[in-house]
């Protein structure tokens, strides 16, 4: 185990303006899961090659174990990688791949024998160790990918998006293994991907990278709830966060629309805002329920029904004047609430759910 330092490490390619990774500035503690998230382009993967050494590094430095290694080479940097597209050799068995480097770095052969055999029996490959990779499905293919880098015993995994290749049901499959192995072996690990949901589910700590910035870390519940940007906030979420555009005004109040108001836990903040609501922010008012200023009428246009939830997108009433970033309005519902497209939904802000940002899009947050 290791601990990784990022010290203002950035990353620009010949030819370009703007720096792929932008002074990164990131520690990873000994034995901590981190997984790095962004959309496509964000420097996500520029940064764990830049840590595996695959890619060379403009300015500032990365320590391993406060080593710098930042001109080190990738094969004396004691970093194991597993790749999106899995990298095996295909003319050679599942144990042949997985023994491959240890053999090239002259380790005896009753030790690789061993570390193999080990590693097969942890991710469940012992009957496949003679079987070549076009014999292997796609999820079989990544274990190997994965044991090959289990049998290097490095100080620290990185993994690029190593599910991507995998069908849906593979994926969630997969990802409990990845996490329950990471935890059984204790290696440091930095894992990139796109998908928010993997990032949420395996991640110790999550880090959001946009246009090569670190926008936020913190854990997933850290992230969900407390986003410093409308760009964390929108990213992280499955349904995405709703965004309003509104004022606020005297008594710690904002208008939403003419029609909607709610009040605020920041009761000094004045001017214009953007209130981010979570589609399970709204509560359902029933139809004998007397009106009020936090109320808002919509019509559901389409419903998502996920068994344990239903999704309702909506348009609010053009009375209302609300502004809206993005299409609908989503809003969670009970799977036994009777809703159907057409209907009319009097909602409510539910206490205390809303997100505040600043006109500059930074995280305005409450008085305690």
């Amino acid at each position: 185990m290791a601990t990784v330092t990022y010290d203002r490490a950035t990353r620009t390619f010949p030819g370009s303006e703007r720096a792929a990774v932008s002074a990164l500035e990131l520690e990873v503690a000994e034995g901590e899961f981190l997984v790095v998230v962004g959309p496509s382009g964000c420097g996500k993967s520029t940064s764990l090659r830049m840590l595996a050494g695959l890619e060379p590094v403009t300015a500032g430095r990365i320590l391993i174990d406060g080593e710098d290694v930042t001109d080190t080479r990738a094969r004396d940097r004691d970093v194991a990688m597993v790749f999106q597209s899995y990298a095996l050799y295909p003319t050679m068995t599942a144990g042949d791949n997985m023994a491959f480097a240890l053999r090239n770095t002259g380790v005896p052969r009753a030790e690789i024998a061993e570390r193999v055999a080990e590693a097969a029996r942890i991710l469940e490959l012992e009957d496949l160790l003679d079987r070549k990779p076009a014999r292997m499905s796609g999820g079989q293919r990544q274990r190997v990918a994965m044991g090959r880098a289990i049998v290097r015993k490095p100080k620290v995994f990185c993994m690029d998006e190593p599910l991507s290749n995998l069908d849906a049901k593979l994926r969630v499959s997969t990802r409990g293994q990845i996490a329950d192995l990471q935890e059984r072996l204790g290696t440091t690990t930095v894992y990139v991907t796109h998908d928010q949901t993997e990032a949420m589910t395996l991640g110790d700590r999550v880090c959001v990278l946009r246009d090569g910035t670190l926008q936020q870390v913190g854990s997933p519940t850290e992230l969900y709830e407390d986003p410093v940007n409308t760009f964390v906030a929108g990213f992280i979420g499955s349904p995405a966060i709703n965004l309003l555009d509104g004022v606020a005004v005297e008594n710690g109040e904002v208008l939403l629309g003419p029609a909607l108001r709610i009040r605020l836990r920041t009761p000094d903040l004045a001017g214009p805002v953007t209130v981010g609501l979570r589609p399970e922010g709204f509560d359902l008012v029933g139809a004998g329920d007397p009106a009020s200023q936090d109320e808002l009428q919509a019509t559901v246009q389409r419903l998502e029904r996920l068994g344990s939830d239903t999704y309702a997108f909506v348009d609010p009433e053009v009375s209302s004047g609300v502004t809206l970033r993005g299409g609908h309005l989503v809003v969670r519902l009970d799977k036994r609430q009777a809703v159907q497209v057409g209907e009319r939904l009097r909602l409510r802000v539910h206490p205390e759910e809303e997100l505040v940002f600043g006109s500059d899009g930074q995280r305005v947050h409450h008085v305690v």
